[in-house]
């Protein structure tokens, strides 16, 4: 199975960023690189403590001292980075000025040194010694991470994710997070009235923790607990990708579980979610126009670093009967891969949404609706996700490269 590393890059050096870029591109089949890039040491610090960061790339120079800062401020974090600085040969004297700091850094907390320009054979040999090697460790204790998503709104996305959420309860605590901030509806369809909303955790983002975020939620009767989308547009400016980062780094060290309902447009919020995320549930219905903008996001997912091994596809009938006579091998032939789960199309869902009671737990029998949710239920909790590979999203500078290279100037993934 195919590793993905997550990258930060500490350097205001365009060069070093590509010298990385051509010695780790065609590394092997069994590694990817997602690369980020900071300028600010203070940036890249809040970037691998609130994510964690696989790897670390340091510039060093005749001054060891932010290089020794870096890696003992990252040495504390859950999951600590490897920490690499990289030299130029010819910027040290011949006193021996590099190596007469290399304990004081190591004892630090550095891990390597690679000199430049970087090589392919020594970039490999570090990830096989310092990262792949790190498999065998034991993943650390925190929630995981679900998010919905959808190429457009109107397919049952929240419907799903809202009814997953709760039946996740039964496994855990969980926390659902209602990140459709332009149109969030997670709030009525639990038939809740929230005095606080992500608004208000983007004006506490600086000191949040899971105190401050207890303070927040607001409980639903199954034990869920719901963190809701701001009320309206002006609040929801405030939400970027700083705060939903932040927001769901906290909640994964206090839930069990992290449910995220997320808008129909693949920008930077998106993007920070879908980088937090151990699994990642596509929602699409059975129409042709649908089917077709949800094979473009799958691709466009799988382009800005959502493995398959991390994706799921929900097929969420929302017509009676056979509908469109489209059937589940149709839409897996159209999206050129399997779908994972199927939910029936139920009458009783629309009655529930208007009544504030979701489906899942309002009706005491189980019928084919709550089955097949309860299937979904079942696939996150089992689901290997090893929290090692965690992958990381860039703070308040997003790549948004990556949107536009993974589609190739084509696909816009909002509501149609």
């Amino acid at each position: 199975m195919q590793r993905t590393i997550q990258t930060l890059l500490l350097t205001h050096d365009p060069g070093l960023v590509s010298e990385f870029t051509a010695s780790t591109d065609d590394l092997g089949e069994d590694v990817r690189f997602v690369l980020h890039v900071e300028e600010d040491e203070r940036r890249a610090i809040r970037h691998a403590t609130e994510r964690p960061v696989d790897l670390l790339l340091v510039e060093l120079g005749q001054d060891i001292t932010q290089a020794k800062r870096l890696a003992e401020e990252l040495r504390g974090v859950d999951h600590p980075p490897v920490v690499v600085a990289t030299y130029r040969r010819q910027e040290f004297d011949g006193d021996g000025a590099l190596s007469s700091g290399l304990v004081e850094l190591l004892r630090s907390g550095l891990r390597d040194f690679l000199s430049r320009p970087l090589s392919r054979p020594e970039v490999r040999e570090l990830v096989d010694r310092e990262i792949l090697a790190r498999e065998e460790e034991s993943p650390r204790s925190v929630g995981k991470v679900l998010s919905f998503v959808g190429s457009k709104g109107g397919v049952g996305k929240s419907t799903v994710g809202i009814n997953t959420a709760v039946g996740l309860t039964r496994s855990g605590s969980v926390l659902l997070v209602d990140a459709s901030i332009q149109h969030g509806v997670a709030a009525d369809l639990l038939g809740l009235s929230p005095e606080a909303t992500l608004a208000d955790a983007a004006r506490e983002v600086e000191r949040l923790d899971a105190r401050l975020l207890a303070g927040l939620v607001t409980e639903h009767a199954s034990g869920l607990h719901l963190l809701p989308a701001p009320s309206n547009a002006i609040d929801a400016a405030a939400v970027d990708e700083a705060v939903i980062s932040r927001v769901i780094s906290v909640a994964r060290r206090a839930y069990d579980y992290v449910v995220v309902d997320t808008f129909p447009l693949l920008d930077s919020v998106t993007l920070a979610i879908l980088d937090l995320s151990h699994l990642t549930f596509t929602v699409l219905n059975d129409s042709g126009p649908t089917i077709n903008g949800s094979a473009e996001l799958l691709r466009v997912l799988e382009r800005v670093g959502v493995e398959r091994s991390r994706s799921r596809v929900i097929l969420n009938r929302t017509h009676p009967g056979r509908g469109l006579g489209i059937t589940p091998t149709d839409v897996a032939t159209r999206l050129d891969r399997p779908v994972d789960h199927v939910v029936p199309y139920s009458k009783a869902v629309l009655s529930a949404a208007n009544s504030g009671k979701p489906r899942f737990i309002s009706i005491n029998r189980m019928g084919a609706w709550q089955r097949a949710i309860n299937r979904v239920v079942k696939d996150a909790v089992s689901a290997n996700t090893s929290l090692v590979s965690d992958p990381v999203t860039p703070e308040l500078q997003p790549d948004l490269s990556r949107v536009q290279a993974a589609s190739q100037g084509g696909a816009h993934h909002g509501p149609q």
